[in-house]
């Protein structure tokens, strides 16, 4: 699963690889993929949540960070496959990263 946002200690948006119990920094944007993270969450309350399906890639973003509190974060999560909704739901909620990542933000997020 790959990750665009904050990690857990650190404001600034990055690209990260979740695997396992590691974070592994990418870079600044995602390349290849069809989407821009950074356009996903544009003008949403914190905590909302898109989904998002290109040919290949099944996206979920969420308004807002679990550590930056500016305007105009987000955390946008992604995996090189189709998956329904809930299954990108279950996919978040198995990936140890991940889910710590959402439990750390300061609000609730609509899944």
């Amino acid at each position: 699963m790959e990750y665009f946002g904050t990690n857990l200690d650190e404001h600034g948006h990055y690209s990260w690889d979740l695997n396992g119990d590691r974070m592994v920094k990418i870079g600044l944007l995602p390349k290849h993929t069809p989407f821009n993270p950074e356009g996903l969450t544009i003008n949403l309350p914190k905590g909302e949540v898109i989904y998002y399906q290109s040919s290949k890639f099944t996206v979920l973003g969420i308004s807002g960070s679990c550590k930056d509190e500016r305007n105009g974060t987000k955390s946008v999560f992604w995996v090189n496959e189709l998956l329904s909704k809930q299954e990108m739901f279950e996919r978040i909620n198995e990936n140890k990263l991940a889910k710590a990542i959402i439990n750390a933000m300061p609000f609730g997020v609509l899944f």
